[in-house]
């Protein structure tokens, strides 16, 4: 029983920071009035306008390009199989 409060704590924490982190990058960013509906931001980023098929906010969808993480992970393999 206390393995799941734990487990439940934990996640309602993580989310918890989540948002605090999203709030304060709207704060700097100039959003108006962020904290007056803080979990707004449990699901959505603050830099997100929210439309998917925005070319601003995500370009590497609309356009088929690589993220930046697959970007350093096929960065990563063409060193690999040099040194190899």
């Amino acid at each position: 029983m206390s393995d799941d409060k734990n487990k439940k704590a934990k996640r309602l924490q993580r989310t918890a920071n989540a948002i605090k982190k999203q709030v304060r990058i709207a704060k700097s960013l100039g959003t108006p009035h962020p904290h007056n509906q803080p979990h707004r931001y449990a699901k959505r980023h603050a830099l997100d306008c929210g439309n998917p098929k925005c070319q601003v906010c995500h370009s590497e969808k609309v356009f088929g390009k690589p993220t930046f993480q697959e970007q350093r992970f096929a960065q990563g393999c063409k060193t690999d199989n040099q040194n190899s």
